[in-house]
């Protein structure tokens, strides 16, 4: 069976809760229908698991007060104040009014908290961010299925559990605020985290630097050890139970609560976890305890190094799993560029026999932080050949000094001698060599750079990708240019090479960013040295992003917005307007610039045409979809030839247009 993911993200203190509602929706944060009926005309994005089903909301039953009987879940609707029974409907499930035809959403309150989006589904449940109407800020509401607290056993064991993960203040544990019950199911008040989980950032860059998914370890291997402090283990560690509340620090989530699945599943005969990182007692039915917290932490930072689990099956049977877990690993058979130290680590958190994994947090801990160390110690100084012993004897130094003796008198005789034939020799050639010898020692300009580099956009907006692009280059290649100009500057002709249409002359650009690697670890600059890398690794790959996954990863305020337009770029040239146009929208809201990176803010002139079409498509697309007749079609196809001749961003929007077009021949327009 395979455990829950979620997918929190980040809230904030507000002051007025049905204000704070109302502002997220005219923000575009929230669907017009969190706050009123839902209108046909204007149908709202939808879950995953919406989206996946394709039948209709169903319409509710009208309850006349003579036939409420106890225990009914009724609701009112909020146009015509009809009753309706939701008793068995899902929380913020879709429903049709029985009486005014409103779409509406089911079950939005839970004692005080108020249900804005759903965000996270998986094996336990749902999670929602949520208004907190009494302390008025937003959490995580995660509301358990029904049968996680099906009778007074499960529920007073889910009770002792959350009341013990809600004593843990750690700062990489998802702090759970509060616990309780409505409508007869299980709910669990959480800190609300907003920079997506290492799923999410496994998806978007395959494999994750060694350096990063060593911090991760750390910080998650210090979670557990607080949790264990207080007597619990997690039994669900994965990828997607680990959320970045900012690209440097990873939180545990969903502490305990796996215990109750566990034994529910177990009654029934099943195994309860996720097959890649299950440890192997699990499988043989023995006990579980930290030393299995460990195995599956190994396995979770074993898929970001190498980007594939540690195992892998056809069949996720319980035969099978058994057999490949009794096979030892080896990190460095996928990952060989992961050093000794890291493997070493990784595949003794991995080991079968758990006696032979790490006999405590703090051992780990230990040697994840060597690890560390080493790799860091490597980044910064480059490898310095090793002094050589030499053993002499009398006779030995003797024969050096006559050696010497006899070179010194050579190279005398050869330098007289040059001097003498120097005009003839040379010539013209001496004053030109002490001018190059002037030039190569002369100190790079830092504050040109900058200012080179800001001729370089304004050529961008000014759409001479060509020789913005030229600019770049000469910048990135000048002797001496310091960090991080020189990663800006090849990260700005990436940019200008994906807006000239060569995606394979970018990805080299970028290729060449992500394999130099973090150009520092010094606390001050490894933010930025980290966003170069981890950026230029997804930008030069062939595969479109998602937005949304990208929106939680990298922020819109400071130098972290570059990445948005970057990706927005990548994604555009792809013909992927649906992720491309968003970013752009998200860009051009960007701020927060430091007075060395304004001149980021200076590419929302570059970016408005990219909004301007991509709101046109998404206009146009939206019509065709309505296309119902002949004359219909006729009248959209009049609009898109007028498009054509308006949009200036690339060849793939002139595609699509033209893919439009038949379409709506298709439909009965004529040419």
């Amino acid at each position: 069976m395979l455990s829950e993911k979620s997918g929190e993200s980040q809230g904030e203190q507000v002051d007025n809760p049905q204000e704070e509602v109302e502002n997220l929706a005219a923000e575009g944060a929230l669907p017009e229908a969190e706050i009123a009926p839902e209108s046909a005309d204007a149908p709202e994005e939808e879950s995953a698991a919406e989206a996946e089903s394709p039948a209709e909301p169903p319409i509710m039953e009208t309850v006349p007060v003579e036939e409420q009987v106890p225990g009914q879940l009724l609701e009112a609707c909020p146009s015509c104040g009809t009753l309706m029974d939701v008793t068995t409907q899902e929380p913020f499930a879709k429903i049709y009014c029985p009486s005014c035809g409103q779409n509406l959403r089911a079950r939005r309150q839970f004692n005080n908290f108020q249900l804005i989006e759903h965000i996270g589904e998986g094996g336990m449940g749902a999670v929602f961010r949520s208004l907190d109407c009494n302390l008025h800020r937003q959490v995580a509401l995660k509301i358990l299925k029904k049968e996680c607290a099906a009778n007074a056993e499960e529920q007073a064991k889910l009770e002792q559990e959350a009341r013990i993960t809600a004593s843990i203040n750690h700062p990489h544990v998802v702090k759970i605020f509060s616990f309780g019950q409505d409508h007869g199911q299980f709910y669990l008040a959480m800190e609300l985290v907003e920079k997506g989980s290492l799923d999410q950032l496994m998806t978007l860059q395959h494999r994750v630097p060694e350096l990063q998914v060593l911090n991760v370890g750390i910080q998650i291997a210090e979670g557990l050890e607080a949790g264990l402090e207080k007597g619990l283990i997690h039994r669900d560690i994965k990828p997607g139970n680990i959320l970045f509340s900012d690209p440097h620090t990873a939180k545990l989530v969903d502490f305990g609560l796996a215990v109750v699945m566990d034994e529910a599943a177990s009654v029934r005969g099943e195994i309860w976890g996720t097959p890649y990182y299950i440890a192997p007692e699990k499988l043989d039915n023995q006990p579980e305890d930290f030393r299995s917290d460990i195995y599956s932490l190994g396995g979770t930072l074993f898929h970001a190094l190498a980007g594939r689990p540690p195992y892998e099956a056809e069949t996720a049977s319980m035969v099978a799993l058994k057999q490949l877990k009794s096979q030892p690993v080896s990190l460095q058979s996928f990952a060989p560029d992961v050093s000794s130290e890291t493997a070493y680590v990784i595949n003794r958190m991995l080991a079968k026999d758990r006696e032979d994994r790490y006999p405590s947090y703090r051992e780990l801990i230990d040697h994840l932080s060597y690890a560390r160390h080493k790799l860091v110690e490597r980044t910064q100084k480059p490898q310095q050949p090793k002094a050589r012993v030499v053993l002499e004897t009398q006779e030995t130094r003797n024969l050096s000094a006559y050696i010497s003796l006899g070179l010194i008198a050579t190279i005398l005789i050869v330098g007289a001698l040059l001097w003498v034939f120097r005009d003839k020799l040379f010539g013209d050639r001496l004053a030109l060599g002490a001018s190059s010898s002037q030039t190569a020692g002369s100190k790079f300009d830092e504050a040109e750079g900058w200012k080179a580099l800001r001729e370089g956009v304004k050529l961008m907006n000014n759409r001479q990708f060509t020789e913005a692009g030229e600019e770049f280059h000469r910048l990135a290649e000048s002797g001496g240019v310091p960090q991080p100009l020189k990663n800006w500057a090849l990260m700005n002709q990436g940019l200008a090479l994906l807006a000239n249409d060569d995606a394979d002359g970018a990805a080299a650009i970028f290729n060449q960013v992500a394999k130099a690697g973090p150009y520092s670890t010094e606390s001050d600059q490894a933010p930025l040295a980290s966003f170069f890398v981890e950026a230029a690794r997804t930008l030069a790959s062939p595969k479109s992003t998602i937005a949304s996954e990208i929106d939680r990863v990298y922020s819109s305020q400071g130098y972290e917005a570059f990445g948005l337009l970057a990706f927005a770029m990548h994604d555009w040239i792809l013909g992927e307007f649906d992720d491309g146009g968003p970013l752009f929208r998200t860009f051009s809201r960007s701020g927060g610039f430091a007075p060395r990176m304004d001149w980021i803010a200076d590419y929302k002139k570059f970016a408005a045409p990219y909004l301007t079409d991509y709101t046109t498509l998404a206009s146009l697309q939206t019509a065709l979809d309505k296309v119902k007749t002949a004359d219909d079609a006729q009248k959209l196809l009049t609009k898109v030839k007028e498009a054509e001749s308006t949009v200036t961003t690339g060849n793939k929007i002139a595609e699509r247009l033209q893919e439009m077009k038949s379409e709506l021949k298709v439909k009965g327009a004529k040419p």
